[in-house]
């Protein structure tokens, strides 16, 4: 229970940290993903450039990360995140398009980290309740047996009249 009170927020702080970010400078953000999404938008009609879907995929991440951080409904603030992560594995660091072997490095050096945060997501989006809650609704369900007179060894109501 402490380490899940600790983690979660220490793994929402870098999405904040990108999230506000991506808030501020959507440029930056969408300058290397913009030669994979552009033709995707083309073809799909969409409008938007790509700077615009940087900035309202910054403003997706905070809230997530926030609702995560505050443990706020975790699982589902991980799932989204794990959903936005994978977005940004997908397009944010393309270091295959690299043709400078330093920038490729660098590149690929940021996709693995996307990569190892996304898996932190989905640790986070399927983390269960603590051992001290399924002791207590066991205890909560025996106690709620032994009231309606099903006890151990009390056999059914039927058998007593």
């Amino acid at each position: 229970m402490f380490i899940r009170t600790v983690a979660r927020p220490l793994l929402a702080s870098w999405f904040v940290y990108a999230a506000v970010d991506a808030i501020l400078d959507p440029k930056r953000h969408a300058k290397k993903s913009a030669p994979l999404v552009e033709p995707y938008l083309r073809e799909a009609g969409i409008t938007l450039t790509v700077p615009q879907l940087a900035r309202i995929h910054g403003v997706a991440t905070l809230v997530a990360a926030t609702a995560l951080a505050f443990s706020r409904t975790p699982r589902t603030a991980g799932l989204a995140l794990a959903g936005l992560a994978t977005v940004t594995v997908a397009t944010g660091e393309p270091f295959w398009r690299e043709t400078n072997e330093a920038a490729r490095s660098a590149s690929r050096e940021n996709f693995v980290k996307n990569i190892s945060l996304l898996g932190g997501t989905l640790i986070a989006a399927s983390a269960g309740g603590s051992g001290t809650q399924r002791r207590r609704v066991k205890a909560r369900a025996k106690r709620r047996i032994a009231k309606a007179g099903f006890a151990k060894g009390t056999g059914s109501k039927r058998s007593r009249r």
